[in-house]
This record gives structure tokens, sequence and C-alpha cells, in this order.
């Protein structure tokens, strides 16, 4: 019995960007849709928020966005969930899907389609952990593929060998084969935008709880984020918080906000 693939966490701009199609050679002979940092996508994992549903080809489509793009799921033969969650869904809800990428075989014209497996409500705070999660997968490899664009690293095992992974490298050798080289700035721009945002957000979140209370110490203060942002990363924005002249530290670890 074929396993199926593994889900890749992808976001909107990778996915909308597969442009090729590439064949495994292995026993199962599966259809990857390759995308244009080289990820093999046959099915990913995506979170967002439900922006609405309509009917095309007779098949219901929904639209999920996240912070990037929007991108339409097709309902069909791959859905496994319950089809009444379909209609709970309101726009403006969080969500966690899982997609199927579908590639015509056609040696004329290449077509992609996505196809819902399954999706589910999840709460705004998981989505936006999951959000988060994917950018950092995409933020990893778009720091390996740098690292050996400038290295001239293009051997197939090399490239394996780079991004400690035998698909991952593989799919990006096809893509050197078939491009010569990969548009990583495109991808680091928008990482590095989002990652922003993120930061800013962390440390407003950071500060305003720090106004809550006359004093707080660090312990306290991961405790209150623990899962939502790491140590270190706290650590970082409370040095920036003091940099900035909003808080100080009155004893070792001990925090206040300065009115």
């Amino acid at each position: 019995m074929k396993q199926r693939e593994p889900a890749v966490r992808i976001t909107t701009p990778e996915l909308l960007g597969i442009d090729e199609m590439y064949q495994d050679a292995g026993e199962d002979e599966t259809l990857f849709g390759l995308s244009e940092l080289g990820l093999l996508v046959s099915r990913f994992l995506i979170s967002g928020k439900f922006v609405g549903k309509s009917d095309e080809d007779e098949r219901v489509v929904l639209r999920i966005k996240d912070s990037f793009n929007d991108v339409s799921l097709y309902v069909g033969s791959y859905y496994s969930d319950n089809l009444e969650i379909l209609e709970e869904l309101n726009e403006g809800d969080n969500v966690l899907a899982v997609a199927k990428v579908s590639i015509s075989t056609s040696q004329s014209q290449f077509s992609k389609r996505f196809y819902l497996e399954n999706i589910s409500k999840i709460s705004e705070l998981e989505r936006k952990y999951l959000e988060i999660k994917n950018v950092q997968f995409l933020n990893e490899r778009v720091k390996k593929i740098s690292g050996a664009i400038s290295s001239g690293i293009r051997e197939k095992e090399e490239l394996q060998a780079l991004m400690n992974s035998e698909r991952n490298g593989t799919g990006l050798h096809r893509r050197f084969e078939l491009k010569g080289s990969v548009d990583v700035e495109k991808f680091s721009d928008q990482v590095e935008r989002f990652l922003q945002g993120v930061n800013k957000g962390n440390k407003d979140s950071i500060l305003k709880e720090i106004k809550n209370y006359r004093e707080i110490s660090l312990e306290e203060i991961v405790d209150k984020f623990e899962g939502r942002i790491p140590k270190e990363e706290l650590e970082d924005e409370i040095r920036n918080l003091m940099n900035d002249g909003e808080i100080m530290e009155i004893k070792t670890g001990i925090y206040r906000y300065i009115a």
C-alpha cells in the first residue's frame, strides 16, 4: 500500500510559486510540485484565516489567507473530514489546513491545483504560532540556499549535506539544473519583513505585561509567555526596552515600567 507523503510546512508565496513538476524515481513515482526555492511539495500544512467559500467546476473552493497571500483549496475526493465543518466556517476564523498539490502532466502547459484534505478551527494564538514556525522553516532554508550560492555548491550530494535533507537537497539540485540559480532575495525580504513585525509585536506585548505590575521578575515574564516567545528572545527584548528607556532593572532580574 502506497504511503502518503508527509505534509511540509509552507507559506503562500512559496506555495503559489510552484512552477515545475518533479517525479520521484522510486517505486511510488510520486509527483511533486517544485517551488522556486527547490522545495518538493506533495502535501502541505498551512495556517491562516478563512476568507470565503465559492463553487467552481461543481466543486467547493475554500480560500485561506496567511500574512502574505490567499490561496484557493479545492474540496474533492482527497477531503477526509466531515463536510459539516465547512458550513461552520465564518470569515476571519483561524484555521489549520492540510492539502495536496495536484500537478498536470501535460507537456504543453504547466498547471497546478491544491486539494483540501482536512481543515480545523484553531485559536488566534495557535494560528500565529504555526505561521511563525512555517516562516522560520522557510528562513532556515533561505539561509542555507544563500550559502550554497555564495560557495558555488551545486552537486546533489553536497546540497543534501548542506540542507541536512536528502529530499531538500534533491529539490534544490533540480532547481539549479532547470534555472541555473535561485532568487533567494525575493523570499529573504518577505521573511525579514514578517519577522520584524513579529518582533515588534512581541516587544509591545512584553512591555504591556510589565506595565501591569509594580515590579516583575524575568522568571514571571517567561512563565507568562511560555510556548509563545523563547526565553532568549524575551531577554533580548527586555534589554531593548531598557535601552529605549521604557523599563528599568530595579534589582537583578526584577523590572519596572518607567511611567
